[in-house]
């Protein structure tokens, strides 16, 4: 439904309401005046919806649980809320920038074009017009940098249009042309020219610029009180209401030239309160001024499907993706829906403070918006801001250990317990199969975190009747310290006692182990004539085997150490005796 370029008219002046019955018996007349409805209609009768306290969602198929018999949860949710323009000015259209941000507002009782921050949901000023006695349309172009604003000279003339500059928030210009008593001009894309409907069925194309009549046709029968452009501009369309008991009519025309190329009685419609396209060019929506709400093919005008929703139906706001249509019910203080899918309405409302005429969605955050007028004695004085359905994704919760209790908790907009409208907590422990959890019907969500839930996702699914739109946030988990890996006992070493390392004896040199010494002359006065030379002491047995190092001979090293040691010996003893 959003974002879109929406063109779209509502019924806003006092020759409305003519057409529905309220100066020839109010709401009782209108709906007296109804004809039957048409195949296809809703079989329903506009019967006021009833409360309904029920907190459990829809689910997927529609199903929705028994209320419970323990005491709900609290929910809290911002649904919207009533702005205050002015004590008792009447507010009776409402146009919003392309940005989403502020919203301008024309006042039967005030001469001055409002301005409201909807961020802040709070008046910010207004831009005086110094003219007739109020304003009862307003129209922006596709930048928001222009609007045009019919001023009305009484409840049943017109004094002009003013021309508005909204950059500078100042008057430009007041055009005085005989224009018809209209409470209707739209401003095309670029701010060109503007269009207008009055109620005797004078259409009128102007150049905003210098205010010169560009085109002009008069319709062959009166109480013409909307029209529509297409979303290419290239034709207008006027719907004017019941004609005696004879219904409505239907007509197309050239948007530039004003020709008309089509225009057919309607007797099964009564009243085009209010004509809206969406994005889909072959759909219309319309109020019907009494209790229908339908779509049209906005070529031939047919009625594709109509259903009984509310109590004088003035306006419409309509959905192509969720095949919906939503419309203020003056005569109920609410606003409703139609579901072109079931064919019924939703029995989920939103009230006002009084009876609106005005519907507009906003174009960035899909939020409606409502001109509260109400009724000469019970003067309006606000604008309603509805929110559409939204929760805010729940945070992850870090935990030191198990066993603690954790709590969820969700921002909750545009969400209204009963007729299958609510919330309800989820638990996975997959991330994928989700289950409700009984009783957790509200924004918060605590629950104890053990060892065998510490790993679950939760997350809140909601549901709105009246808006049509279900979902859910994304899921939340516990987060909890990575577990220190336990260390498994490695195994003790298989320990066998390793052989004594087999050496094998490395070849020595070849030593003779007895060596040949010949003895050294005896020198005189030794005894045995042997000049005091002992034989060497004998060397003690080596055990077998080389060095780990060298691979050395034991045996053979030693033999040779004592062949050496005796031949040293002698020498040294032939010195002697030398």
């Amino acid at each position: 439904m959003y974002p879109r370029s929406i063109w779209r008219a509502c019924a806003l002046g006092l020759g409305a309401f003519l057409t529905i019955g309220l100066a020839t018996g109010g709401a009782v007349g209108a709906q007296a005046a109804l004809p039957p409805p048409k195949e296809g209609s809703s079989a329903s009768a506009p019967a006021r919806p009833q409360p309904d306290a029920n907190p459990h969602p829809a689910n997927a198929s529609g199903q929705i649980a028994p209320a419970p018999r323990a005491e709900t949860p609290p929910l809290v949710s911002d649904l919207g809320t009533s702005i205050v323009i002015g004590d008792g000015v009447m507010p009776n259209q409402v146009a919003i920038s392309p940005d989403g941000r502020l919203a301008y507002v024309s006042a039967l009782n005030s001469t001055a074009l409002h301005i409201v921050d909807l961020n802040t949901r709070t008046p910010m000023g207004s831009i005086e017009v110094g003219a007739g006695v109020g304003l009862s349309s307003v129209s922006l172009n596709a930048a928001g940098t222009r609007a045009v604003a019919v001023i009305d000279a009484s409840p049943t003339t017109t004094h002009g249009v003013a021309v508005i500059d909204l950059t500078t928030r100042s008057l430009s210009a007041i055009h005085t042309n005989n224009i018809g008593w209209s409470s209707y001009a739209q401003l095309t894309r670029d701010g060109s020219a503007y269009l207008t409907v009055a109620v005797g069925g004078q259409i009128n194309r102007i150049d905003t610029a210098t205010g010169e009549v560009l085109a002009s046709v008069t319709l062959p029968t009166n109480n013409s009180n909307s029209g529509v452009l297409t979303a290419d501009e290239s034709t207008f369309i006027v719907g004017r209401s019941g004609q005696g008991m004879n219904g409505a009519a239907y007509a197309t025309m050239n948007a530039h030239t004003l020709e008309i190329t089509r225009d057919v009685a309607t007797p099964d419609i009564w009243s085009y309160s209010g004509l809206a396209f969406d994005t889909n060019p072959q759909t219309l929506y319309l109020a019907e001024g009494g209790s229908r709400v339908s779509v049209l093919d906005p070529i031939t005008g047919e009625a594709r499907q109509r259903i009984s929703v509310g109590n004088m139906m003035t306006d419409v706001v309509g959905s192509d993706n969720l095949n919906r249509a939503y419309s203020p019910s003056m005569g109920w203080d609410m606003v409703m829906a139609a579901d072109f899918t079931t064919g019924e309405r939703s029995e989920s409302f939103r009230s006002t403070p009084v009876g609106a005429v005005n519907l507009i969605e906003n174009p960035v955050t899909g939020d409606l918006l409502t001109a509260d007028r109400g009724y000469t004695g019970g003067e309006g004085s606000t604008i309603t801001l509805i929110t559409r359905p939204a929760v805010s994704d729940p945070a992850d919760v870090r935990l030191d250990a198990v066993d603690q209790e954790v709590t969820f908790s969700s921002t909750v907009t545009g969400i209204k317990r009963g007729n299958g409208g609510g919330v309800v907590w989820q638990r996975s422990s997959d991330g994928e199969t989700w289950t409700d959890i009984e009783g957790a019907n509200g924004n918060d969500y605590t629950i104890l975190v053990t060892a065998e839930n510490a790993g679950d996702s939760y997350r809140l699914r909601f549901n709105d009747d009246f808006w049509g739109i279900a979902g859910a946030s994304e899921p939340a988990t516990v987060l909890l310290p990575a577990p220190e890996p336990t260390p498994e006992p490695s195994p003790e070493p298989s320990v066998e006692p390793s052989p004594e390392p087999s050496i094998e004896p490395s070849p020595g040199p070849s030593v003779d182990p007895t060596p040949s010494i010949t003895p050294a002359p005896a020198q005189p006065g030794e005894p045995g004539g042997q000049g005091g030379q002992s034989d060497p002491a004998p060397l003690a047995a080596q055990p077998s085997g080389g060095l780990a190092a060298t691979g050395a001979n034991l045996g053979g090293l030693a033999l040779l150490g004592a062949a050496i040691l005796a031949i040293g010996t002698g020498l040294i003893m032939r010195r002697r005796s030398a």
